[in-house]
């Protein structure tokens, strides 16, 4: 497994990383004793990154990701912080950046974890709480005292993407999680070229909601966060996969779920956090993570089918 920088923070981390959304019901239906057995295959595999939230499963992620790495101090955990987990109304999750809860939440998460965060993110922040100088003194706080080591910002939902990546990195925010694959390409393509060698670039949801895998599905579970994806989008992305994307994996002798992992590797990001539901497909992503990546003419390929076809027709969905 490859090591790659997180911006210029001086962790160097596994190209692939592991996102624990797959423990809580929130992306598939896995057991915990299914569960535990894919963290320890991707410590196997050389992975030494892992990302959760307190939102995932209500604690539950961040719990058993910390009994499993207990004694793994050589690997590197994020989390992301900013739902009310603590506190429903009406039996639905808010938000809640405020400095004091953001706090309170970060400690809770060190405490399930059962040790220091490297990376703590703030979880789907609007632009006016990305700009916020008291929360971001308030984290920096956390780091000054040692619960922390570097904060970070993970942006979503997919509508101001742009702009609360570009003022994470003005209020000196270290990394950006983001979406990026080869349905999604931008903002992602825009945030790599202004970040690049300034601060970590975290990708999240290579695989498109499981399009770009052999395993597509519209029979989400309930609970899983998949379900929110339109429908019609993703029947219409389905099909220009099948059209225009798949004819390039046979062609390169890859599976969907690889060339989607090669195409992201293919840029100068941190990581790649994915996100699986078995050990098999865990091996399967990460037999992609070999140094041979997609040529720059490929690469263009799927850029300029993004600009000329993908961008064109799933924007009127």
């Amino acid at each position: 497994m490859r090591l790659r920088p997180l911006g210029v923070t001086g962790l160097r981390i596994s190209e692939v990383g592991l996102g624990a959304w797959f423990i809580g019901g929130m992306y598939g239906d896995v057991t915990l004793d299914e569960a535990k057995a894919i963290i320890k295959k991707a410590l196997d595999l050389g992975v030494n990154v892992f990302d959760t939230a307190d939102v995932y499963g209500n604690g539950l992620s961040e719990k058993l990701l910390g009994e499993v790495l207990r004694g793994h101090d050589d690997v590197y955990v994020f989390t992301k912080v900013g739902y009310n987990i603590y506190e429903a109304s009406g039996g639905k999750l808010t938000q809640s950046f405020d400095p004091s809860y953001i706090k309170y939440a970060a400690l809770k998460s060190i405490e399930r974890l059962g040790r220091r965060v490297n990376l703590l993110q703030i979880h789907n922040p609007p632009l006016e709480v990305v700009r916020s100088r008291e929360l971001y003194d308030t984290l920096m706080g956390l780091v000054k005292d040692g619960y922390i080591e570097h904060v970070g910002v993970a942006l979503g939902p997919e509508i101001n993407v742009l702009n609360e990546g570009l003022a994470a990195m003005e209020t000196g925010y270290e990394a950006l999680m983001f979406v990026f694959n080869a349905l999604e390409q931008e903002p992602a393509r825009t945030l790599i070229r202004l970040g690049n060698g300034k601060v970590g670039l975290i990708t999240r949801v290579p695989h498109a909601s499981n399009i770009l895998t052999s395993n597509f599905t519209l029979n989400f579970q309930p609970g899983d966060h998949r379900r929110l994806r339109n429908r019609e989008w993703l029947i219409k992305a389905k099909s220009i996969v099948d059209e225009y994307i798949k004819p390039i994996s046979d062609e390169l002798g890859l599976t969907l779920g690889q060339l989607a992992l090669k195409y992201v590797l293919s840029y100068p990001i941190s990581t790649v956090m994915v996100t699986v539901t078995s050990v098999k497909e865990l091996e399967e992503y990460i037999d992609a993570a070999d140094g041979d990546y997609l040529s720059p003419g490929v690469v263009s390929e799927l850029e300029k089918l993004y600009d000329e076809v993908i961008r064109v027709k799933l924007s009127y969905v």
